[in-house]
């Protein structure tokens, strides 16, 4: 017997711009269709605070706690999605003309993850002593974690798997610590269920 159509309340492996489309379009249809769901454990209002934050956050310039604090604004908007999805998985039991009307996609069976592709990492000069600040790009997959690996640029071991492990709790923030007028060569990567990590291209640059 199939299963249910179910909503599918897990978004971590979005990008922030389309975590931002993916929940403007929930208010969006849950606020052209809340006679058909009343009750809604976080009312559109509160959710649409919600939304404005995270994307102030992501979209302010670089600056240090940026990446912390994107990183609470999307967890603030991602709880309260998960709250809602559950909500609305219970009212719609798997009725997928109601679940279309919500703006959250139907979940998906659960695929086998492979080894990743490979990120594409940036780095912005600051200026403000020892910090550089940091975008990888998004990597297709769920449940991703992404982070760094850096050494400065003369080490003369080229495997980053030696260099100094930096976890990016969000796709861009900033790295302190390093030594100023000092180049550095960095790489990124996403980590996912395969144990076998792809790295970036090397970039390198120095902090202020």
């Amino acid at each position: 017997m199939p299963r249910k159509p179910k909503i599918n309340t897990n978004f971590d492996d979005e990008s922030e711009d389309d975590f931002y489309k993916s929940v403007k379009l929930m208010k969006q249809l849950l606020t052209a269709n809340s006679a058909d769901f009343t009750g809604l454990p976080i009312a559109m209002n509160a959710f649409g605070t919600l939304i404005v934050t995270f994307d102030d956050k992501r979209t302010a310039a670089i600056y240090p706690g940026k990446g912390a604090d994107t990183s609470a604004a999307r967890t603030a908007l991602q709880t309260a999605v998960t709250t809602n999805g559950v909500w609305l998985n219970t009212f719609c039991n798997g009725n997928l003309t109601l679940i279309k009307k919500t703006g959250y996609p139907v979940a998906k069976e659960s695929e086998a993850q492979g080894k990743l592709e490979a990120s594409v990492l940036t780095l912005t000069f600051l200026k403000v002593a020892g910090i550089l600040g940091f975008l990888i790009s998004h990597v297709p997959g769920k449940a991703l974690r992404y982070g760094t690996m850096y050494t400065l640029a003369d080490t003369p071991d080229n495997n980053p798997a030696n260099w100094t492990f930096y976890y990016a709790a969000q796709r861009d923030g900033v790295i302190g610590g390093l030594e100023s007028k000092k180049d550095y060569k960095m790489v990124s990567f996403a980590m996912g269920t395969d144990k076998d990590i792809t790295y970036s291209d090397p970039v390198v640059m120095s902090a202020q």
